[in-house]
């Protein structure tokens, strides 16, 4: 699939609200080890290309553990190919190195022979391409986790709005280039019976080969996509190729307040897929 180009566009509605039923997966643990998700594009691939998929991926993995992100090619011509990997900036040097090598074998055996490669987790993403993707601002593939549990304990419309609020802050953080592409922030609300407080988590988050203007854009749509598929829900987030949104009622970036998330807190996530 080729990239978008470097000004996002909002998907279809009527694609979305026709695609939504037979996308909906099964409900999953919120978090995990495991991929989040990962495409491959259907069309083969020759052997010379597979090679340099092959070395592409070996660059990637030591190169992003030691600078959080990378970029590699290997080929020419028609068995070029363009790699990138990346960790989320907040997250433990061990944790990266970890959570790269996981995503190269991930894609390497789940997309092998295919000519796109894109797996997302937590900690980090990596994908490469036959088609130079370096550069743009990909919303082209969406993947979209939300949580299967309303919020508790709060007026849900303030929730909501106060949910909206933050994102709306995050966005306009992941634009500014002093931010390297990931912010981070939070804000608390009263409850219902006037107890504990709710505190909700904002993370926008983008890779390092696109513009701070262009991250700034990319995760205002990924925003704009929560209230279509989020509203009052505990927990969501839409992830780009090139960038991603997420709110959580639990820490779930670093330093994580010492304050250690509940199953409970995590819930179930239900997954949706648009445009793949």
């Amino acid at each position: 699939m080729a990239p978008s180009s470097s000004s996002p566009l909002p998907a279809s509605p009527l694609l979305v609200l026709l695609m939504v039923p037979l996308l909906l997966a099964m409900a999953r643990p919120c978090s995990g080890v495991d991929a989040i998700g990962t495409y491959c594009a259907k069309n083969g691939t020759s052997a010379e290309t597979q090679a340099s998929i092959d070395q592409v991926l070996a660059a990637l993995v030591p190169r992003a553990s030691a600078a959080y992100y990378a970029t590699a090619t290997a080929g020419r011509s028609s068995s070029a190919v363009w790699g990138l990997a990346q960790c989320r900036g907040d997250v433990p040097r061990q944790d990266c190195s970890l959570c790269l090598a996981a995503a190269a074998k991930e894609v390497a055996s789940s997309c092998r022979g295919s000519s796109d490669g894109r797996v997302f987790y937590d900690y980090c993403l990596l994908r490469y391409s036959t088609a130079n993707f370096i550069g743009l601002a990909d919303t082209g593939y969406t993947l979209i986790l939300l949580n299967t549990q309303n919020a508790t304990g709060v007026d849900l419309a303030a929730f909501d709005r106060a949910q909206g609020k933050l994102m709306s802050r995050v966005a306009s953080e992941a634009g500014d280039a002093a931010n390297k592409g990931l912010a981070t922030d939070t804000t608390r609300l009263g409850s219902d019976g006037g107890g504990a407080k709710t505190t909700i988590y904002g993370l926008g988050w983008c890779t390092r080969d696109i513009t701070a203007a262009d991250c700034g854009l990319c995760v205002a749509q990924a925003v704009a996509e929560l209230p279509n598929y989020c509203r009052y829900r505990r927990g969501c987030r839409v992830i780009y190729s090139s960038c991603m949104a997420r709110y959580e009622v639990y820490p779930f970036f670093f330093p994580l307040d010492g304050a250690d998330k509940s199953a409970d807190e995590v819930g179930q996530c239900d997954k949706i897929v648009l445009n793949a």
